[in-house]
């Protein structure tokens, strides 16, 4: 039943970013024929209009693809399961968790096709062919360093891969829980939800600062770091402190599933 809620979500979402991520890439090569020809130069006026739109048109579409990847976000999980849609998801034969599963890991899908997208269509506008041939060499042989350095050098690369999708996870994660929050109120939803965000932005603020500060004045943290970091290489160290910033995600991002999946089970309250 997960397989087909994430078919779905595909399917609703996929063409509004299908169009977006086609009309960069269109824009990018048009971009990349002013540059390689110097096409702004030749003097006519429909060439130096053409010249001034495209790159706008370029930088609106970047902008959109980030405007609607954070809308669709909270659209597709307060339409769905917190709208009048709700009635019927939350009657299908699913779990909870699967339906908050379904709404991850398509929005994490597409933040990370987006990305790959802007990326690829900036490389086009900045790159010609030659230049992309020595930056995908260079690429080449900064991996085979890496992985010729043995595998602390392989492990921070995976760890700190890691740790951006689990940051991005948490994050969006903390969206849903707001919501599920702000639901709780028969009025002012939105307003509840925007509140809750501050206010556990402050709170894990907090608490990151505390551990922070903690760290350099607790006489048990100071002998855990000479005792353990203190002697590892830098290699080692930089391995246990990515280690301990993805374990803080982890949890961070479990605690919002979990509290989310209460409040959709036993707090409901649909329009």
């Amino acid at each position: 039943m997960l397989r087909k809620l994430i078919k779905y979500e595909f399917k609703a979402t996929g063409r509004i970013f299908f169009p977006l991520y086609l009309a960069l890439i269109i824009i990018a090569f048009i971009q990349r024929l002013f540059f390689q020809f110097n096409i702004e130069n030749m003097g006519s006026i429909v060439i130096n209009i053409l010249s001034l739109i495209v790159p706008s048109l370029f930088g609106a579409i970047v902008m959109a693809i980030c405007v609607v990847t954070f809308v669709m976000t909270i659209q597709r999980f307060y339409k769905n399961m917190l709208g009048r849609e709700g009635y019927l998801m939350f009657t299908l034969p699913v779990s909870v968790s699967k339906l908050i599963w379904s709404k991850l890991i398509v929005v994490m899908v597409w933040i990370i096709l987006s990305v790959i997208v802007g990326s690829v269509a900036f490389m086009i506008v900045i790159f010609n062919f030659n230049d992309l041939k020595l930056l995908f060499s260079e690429f080449g042989n900064m991996m085979s360093q890496i992985f010729s350095g043995g595998i602390g050098f392989i492990s921070i690369m995976i760890e700190g891969i890691l740790l951006v999708l689990a940051a991005c996870a948490s994050e969006v994660l903390s969206i849903y829980l707001c919501m599920a929050i702000g639901q709780l109120s028969d009025n002012h939803k939105g307003l509840c939800a925007v509140g809750a965000y501050i206010g556990i932005s402050i709170i894990v603020g907090n608490v990151v600062f505390a551990i922070i500060a903690g760290a350099g004045s607790t006489p048990f943290v100071l002998n855990l770091v000479e005792r353990f970091l203190m002697p590892m290489d830098p290699i080692q160290a930089m391995n246990v402190t990515l280690i301990a910033m993805l374990l803080f995600c982890l949890i961070e991002a479990t605690v919002y599933f979990l509290v989310t999946k209460y409040l959709l089970t036993k707090k409901l309250n649909l329009e």
